[in-house]
């Protein structure tokens, strides 16, 4: 039974709920927080809550314990949401994201393809194969909290796969199965979830499917982005960005070939390799 406080918080769309104290154990666990570190983490919080703080508030009060009182992992972690949307404003980063971590669970990606439709030309934003079967990839981006994937994306994608479809099984006959795929890095509306099960639209949100939403692709491939980099002055990660060097794995491998030399200092170089060992697998 949910455990009901009468502490109100104000979310990141501005709307009031009130705090369940087991949304946010559960939230700790899904980090690899310990039943012992959840509880003393919220002990911590009830010390800091007041009516109407904030989520982000919440947030940091969090982190900043788990900073100091829980494996430097589970820090990083938890903060993993929020590190993602700073890859904004741009999706570009995060479609990156997307193919590496397919790549580590066995697809053959591309990025940012174009490929005619039986009507109209598209660009995909990550083709994916494995097997006899092609997915088409929608990579949806939000770098705000509070925001949730609504059904005007869901039928976009799907829109789009049919024409694309279409044609392909025009110039290569049914040899290759071919699936439309939605990823967002946000919840989304029950409208959409209910649509993707209707006509077959792959979807993986952030907590979606339970045990396999991104959050949980993301950890368990150790692809962290390299937004978790909290000591490297933002203008400096915005220049890893930019080089698509996007995830601390493909930072330390630019950092093995001497191909950041010239965005990251020595100091800089060894305080980040410290970090990775901890942040990637």
């Amino acid at each position: 039974m949910l455990t009901l406080s009468p502490i109100t918080i104000t979310k990141a769309s501005g709307e009031p709920e009130p705090f369940i104290e087991s949304k946010l154990v559960k939230s700790l666990a899904s980090t690899g927080v310990s039943a012992d570190v959840a509880s003393q983490t919220l002990d911590y919080l009830k010390q800091h809550l007041k009516s109407g703080i904030t989520t982000k508030d919440i947030h940091d009060h969090v982190a900043t314990y788990l900073r100091e009182n829980a494996p430097v992992n589970h820090f990083y972690n938890y903060g993993l949401k929020r590190a993602i949307m700073e890859l904004g404003p741009s999706g570009h980063p995060f479609e990156y994201i997307v193919s590496d971590v397919l790549n580590h669970y066995g697809y053959k990606t591309e990025v940012g393809v174009i490929v005619l439709g039986k009507c109209v030309t598209h660009e995909i934003d990550v083709i994916a194969k494995k097997e006899a079967k092609q997915f088409f990839i929608e990579c949806k981006f939000h770098n705000g909290a509070g925001v949730k994937t609504d059904i005007q994306v869901a039928l976009y994608t799907y829109a789009r796969y049919l024409d694309i479809k279409s044609a392909m099984e025009q110039g290569h006959g049914t040899q290759i199965a071919f699936y439309p795929w939605l990823i967002t890095n946000t919840k989304v509306t029950s409208e959409v979830l209910d649509y993707a099960k209707c006509v077959g639209l792959e979807l993986t949100s952030w907590t979606y499917p339970e045990n396999h939403g991104l959050s949980d692709l993301i950890m368990a491939a150790g692809l962290h982005p390299v937004t978790l980099a909290y000591h490297l002055p933002k203008f400096k990660i915005n220049q890893l960005l930019e080089r698509n060097i996007v995830t601390c794995a493909r930072l330390k491998q630019a950092i093995d070939d001497r191909a950041v030399t010239d965005i990251l200092s020595q100091d800089e170089t060894k305080k980040i390799l410290e970090d990775i060992k901890v942040i990637c697998k």
